[in-house]
């Protein structure tokens, strides 16, 4: 179904860019059908992070001794790992800016765009703002952060209390679940939205005689990105060498099979169990590396999270905004915080897109123009994320190897 989805979705795109050169005056009145289709992903973008954060911090169970050791050193790298991912997003859309000079019309679609008051935060303010006295407020809003920290908060609570709050945890995991089958059923009107959103886009670029140099800026967004994600796996690649005394070559030829595996599948759970036979063949511990890549397969994410800043950035440079540092920085944190509850989430791209492009205040039919593309990048990505997983727990079982961690324990 998914690969019949994903041919819909590339016909509806082939069609779109005919339709939006020969015939534009049909998406006038059609747009309302993007329209619909954008408003049913923000429906259940919000709830469903919400709950996923809540559900993935409150069924942790407390750890004791080694493990607890092991589970640290763990959370350690997904962070240092994460931050890396979008620090290289940020450094290379601020250098290269690849969405600079492209016609605006490409996501606006011919109307006015009103750049958002908020987005340059002081220190005080951003801290002000994620602590809201009314969450529900936050939810209705449409605000990321104060639900992001909300979640936090209340699953750390939840996982406290033990077995106490295991009822509130099932209640948040049945909505999780509800919501992820919902937008799977919003899945099936894509190929309309996208049709009607990409359309309209075409038709406005070709009209204004800038549809080769808008191609051109999605190209070098693509290449940009690429490079930024061929960075973030060289870095663990090296770190590894260093400290295992490995040769390049030798763990390159041994990760093929999962950087087949990942590209084929475009998941990384289904490439576990490849990339744990691997680890271990590359010297990583057996009961680290499979405590360690299960959980990172869920959590770290820098693939996506360096997507998401790098796709954020480059619609802020289509529109003209010249987003702060303080602004990106916040937005950097604002990604690894919500790519914590995105690993385990089906359309992960729409939902973050949906949240960060909110952020950031780029219209939301931006999301049609890089729907087509991210199937590619998807795959690129999850060979990124599972290869820099695997590393991770290669190095993390060389640094532990002198104690014995059971992960039954």
């Amino acid at each position: 179904m998914k690969f019949s989805r994903t041919k819909s979705i590339l016909l509806s795109v082939l069609l779109a860019i005919i339709c939006g050169i020969h015939t534009p005056a049909i998406f006038p009145s059609i747009y309302f059908l993007g329209d619909i289709f954008i408003n049913l992903l923000k429906l259940f973008a919000l709830p469903l992070i919400c709950s996923a954060l809540i559900v993935a911090l409150g069924n942790i169970n407390h750890t004791t001794g080694q493990l607890k050791t092991l589970a640290k050193n763990t959370i350690l790298y997904m962070l240092i790992s994460e931050l890396i991912a979008v620090s290289i997003a940020l450094f290379l859309f601020n250098v290269f800016k690849p969405g600079m000079n492209v016609n605006p019309n490409i996501i606006l679609h011919g109307a006015p765009y009103v750049a958002n008051e908020h987005i340059a935060f002081n220190f005080s303010t951003f801290l002000i703002s994620i602590f809201p006295h009314n969450i529900f407020e936050s939810l209705s809003k449409f605000e990321l952060l104060p639900v992001v920290v909300f979640s936090i908060m209340f699953g750390v609570g939840c996982a406290t209390l033990g077995d106490k709050a295991k009822p509130i945890v099932n209640l948040f995991e049945s909505i999780r679940d509800v919501a992820n089958l919902c937008l799977q059923g919003v899945m099936f009107i894509a190929p309309i939205g996208i049709f009607t959103l990409v359309g309209s886009g075409i038709a406005q670029s070709h009209q204004g005689g800038n549809l080769s140099s808008d191609f051109g800026a999605l190209l070098n967004f693509v290449l940009v990105l690429c490079v930024g994600l061929f960075i973030h796996a060289l870095w663990q690649l090296m770190l590894v060498v260093i400290t295992t005394k490995q040769s390049p070559i030798k763990i390159l030829k041994k990760s093929g099979i999962v950087f087949a595996t990942a590209f084929a599948t475009s998941s990384s759970t289904a490439t576990l169990p490849v990339a744990m036979n691997t680890a271990i063949e590359l010297k990583g511990e057996e009961s680290a590396t499979r405590f360690m890549l299960p959980l990172c397969a869920s959590i770290n994410i820098g693939g996506m999270m360096m997507y998401e800043v790098a796709a954020a950035l480059f619609f802020s440079q289509v529109l003209g905004v010249n987003l702060t540092i303080t602004s990106q920085i916040l937005l950097a944190i604002a990604c690894i915080l919500g790519g914590m509850a995105e690993g385990g989430i089906p359309e992960t791209s729409l939902v973050s897109l949906v949240i960060v492009f909110k952020i950031v205040n780029v219209p939301l039919s931006a999301i049609s123009i890089l729907l087509p593309l991210d199937r590619i990048i998807d795959r690129l990505r999850t060979m990124v994320n599972i290869f820099g997983n695997m590393c991770g727990a290669i190095i993390i079982s060389h640094l532990t190897k002198s104690k014995k961690v059971n992960i039954n324990e």
